[in-house]
């Protein structure tokens, strides 16, 4: 026999279902739903092993020492920004690449936070919209493991593109030779995975004094800032996919808390001793849960009615299941348990769909 006391209860948990949600959502739709932000610039990720000369070669675009330089030592120790007015793109320095597996994931972790604080936020300081893989001339080699590097930090920015730049070319004959020996590395790379480099260039950023009279001057870095500029309406178009896709994954992990929260006071509900029948504090539950996945995809009426409707043919098939399950003693929470996330599952997937058709507009 049913207990009023749990009526109450059940009423509480429905209602403490409610707050619970909308506090656990607030962030996600409040990032999801800040404008994309405007700007001249792009930012350019400049990457490459230790002492391959990024540093340099960002001393060298903006036509003073701003980066700390060293001989072939790692000297940066976290990413910085710069820029300088008559450049159309800012450059970020990062930490130079170590082929320590564990140094490589820390470094990785790290990019991908900085990533995220500039998507949730629109932080323009923040975005990434193209790569500069710097890799030392003298080398001779591209390793493998380097490229793998760079295709995870290019995940974080799906569709990235990305500039080859091979620093410290001082002598013309290698220039072609280096060339020809990355394509042909990267003919076998991009068999397993997919890199989208855009251009290759080969620069001098300081000029090397060997002795009084035989001094080799520098030379490309006008080639590299021309080739990145002309980069900038394709970056800006795939960044801003990028962002729009983060805006969808915001708002997708907005509407799963939602089902969460229902799911979770569903199956509390339903396996109390209430007087009234279940269906009296499951109902409110999913409606509340249904009002809030369209509120969390901006659906408009229409769609709204179009979700709800698939939603109702599920709601449907499962309310016989719950029924039968109250002939089995323990089952009826589980079925209840399953049913409102079948139905929270459908009402996501049909409400993001139909966000993008809107979107897409």
């Amino acid at each position: 026999m049913g207990n009023k006391k749990y009526d109450k209860m059940a009423k509480r948990i429905s209602k403490a279902n409610d707050f619970v949600a909308d506090k656990q959502t607030g962030k996600e739709l409040e990032r999801a739903e800040k404008p994309i932000l405007s700007d001249n610039k792009i930012n350019v990720l400049v990457m490459g092993i230790s002492g391959a000369g990024k540093s340099t070669l960002i001393n060298a675009v903006l036509g003073e020492e701003k980066a700390k330089v060293g001989d072939g030592a790692a000297v940066t120790r976290k990413m910085k920004v710069y820029e300088k007015d008559d450049v159309m793109f800012r450059m970020v320095d990062t930490v130079g690449l170590e082929y320590n597996f564990l140094r490589q994931q820390k470094i990785l972790r790290e990019l991908s936070t900085w990533s995220e604080d500039g998507l949730n936020r629109k932080n323009m300081n923040k975005l990434v919209h193209c790569i500069w893989f710097c890799i030392d001339a003298q080398s001779k080699r591209v390793s493998e493991e380097s490229l793998n590097y760079l295709y995870h930090i290019s995940k974080l920015w799906k569709g990235i593109p990305i500039v080859v730049v091979f620093t410290k070319s001082y002598s013309s004959v290698a220039i072609p030779e280096n060339e020809e020996m990355f394509k042909k590395v990267m003919n076998r790379y991009q068999k397993k995975r997919k890199l989208n480099v855009y251009g290759i260039v080969s620069l001098l950023a300081r000029e090397l004094v060997i002795d009084e009279t035989n001094i080799i001057k520098a030379y490309g870095v006008d080639n590299l800032i021309k080739t990145t500029s002309e980069l900038i309406p394709k970056a800006k178009e795939i960044n801003e996919e990028v962002m729009i896709n983060w805006s969808y994954k915001m708002r997708k992990n907005a509407a799963k808390k939602y089902v969460k929260a229902a799911r979770r006071s569903a199956f509390a509900v339903t396996i109390m001793p209430t007087k009234e029948d279940d269906e009296i504090f499951v109902e409110p539950l999913w409606e509340t849960m249904i009002n809030k996945i369209a509120k969390a995809y901006l659906l408009s009426a229409e769609d709204e009615a179009l979700m709800r409707e698939k939603a109702e043919k599920v709601k449907d098939r499962y309310n016989l299941l719950i029924k039968f399950a109250k002939l089995f003693k323990g089952t009826n929470a589980i079925a209840v348990y399953t049913a409102t996330s079948a139905i929270g599952k459908v009402a996501i997937n049909i409400s993001a769909k139909l966000h993008k058709a809107a979107d897409k507009k």
